[in-house]
């Protein structure tokens, strides 16, 4: 099952990354750098947004660690399934995968201004990502208007996103038959049965999509960056003010760093 999953949403993700670097260059790199605002900033720094913000990032890294270690480690196994002894552990793990991932705000930041692009409405600085409802956040900003314009991430997105599913492991209202090989779901959506297989298949179109979105901006951020010019023309911040971005090599410790800066253009 991954074999196939694996292409397919690596296909979507560089073409959308594609797509939005043709179309709207501007969001695109303010997109792969990070650009985010900080309120309150503005009286010491001039301006409230900022690029290569890297909170989100840093609050999201171990649990990425360990996800893509988990995958490597059981799914390096052709036909990797939840049987034996340690099947219904296996299984738990990934239920509990599956909860976490949907609700990170960092994924799900990086998610819907991916969408919001491609939509046409131009990079989403400070987007409210709600602690509860995320499904009708999902669904309405991001699955929806992509899926209305024929955009591929869409139905990408509505391949991995299973609200029911993910409500029964979060509030545990769930029990599992090892031999039948099915998952019984009791929440207000109502009762449902899911094979094995069918939360297999969620499960990593969910954990491989974060991964290659997580890869395709690193590895975008870091073309960028190692271009040591100016990689965008003056626009204005959401606060009104001119800005440019640079890309620039930094050495720290004797290492190379891509950075992006954010810089403020006088009126001449």
């Amino acid at each position: 099952m991954i074999k196939e999953i694996i292409p397919e949403v690596t296909a979507v993700i560089e073409k959308s990354f594609k797509t939005i670097a043709d179309e709207d260059y501007t969001s695109y790199i303010l997109y792969i750098g990070r650009a985010d605002i900080i309120p309150g900033l503005k009286k010491v720094r001039g301006t409230d947004c900022v690029i290569d913000y890297q909170l989100d990032r840093y609050y999201d890294e171990t649990r990425e660690a360990f996800y893509v270690h988990y995958l490597t480690r059981n799914y390096s196994k052709s036909g990797f399934c939840y049987d034996g002894e340690s099947g219904i552990d296996d299984l738990s793990i990934e239920m509990m995968i599956y909860c976490h991932l949907w609700d990170s705000v960092y994924f799900l930041k990086s998610l819907y201004r991916l969408a919001a692009v491609l939509d046409g409405k131009g990079y989403q600085w400070n987007p409210d990502i709600p602690e509860n409802g995320k499904y009708n956040f999902i669904k309405e900003k991001i699955i929806s208007p992509l899926q209305a314009k024929n955009i591929e991430l869409g139905d990408l997105v509505a391949k991995a996103y299973d609200s029911n599913i993910r409500n029964a492991f979060a509030h545990s209202l769930y029990n599992v038959d090892v031999g039948a090989k099915k998952i019984y779901t009791r929440t207000r959506q109502g009762c449902r049965t899911y094979t094995f297989d069918e939360f297999q298949k969620l499960f990593l179109y969910s954990v491989i999509l974060m991964y290659k979105l997580k890869r395709c901006l690193e590895f975008n951020h870091y073309e960028a960056g190692s271009m040591n010019a100016a990689l965008t023309e003056v626009f204005l911040t959401p606060d009104g003010v001119k800005v440019q971005v640079y890309g620039e090599m930094t050495v720290r410790a004797g290492k190379s760093y891509p950075e992006f800066k954010l810089a403020k253009i006088k009126d001449k």
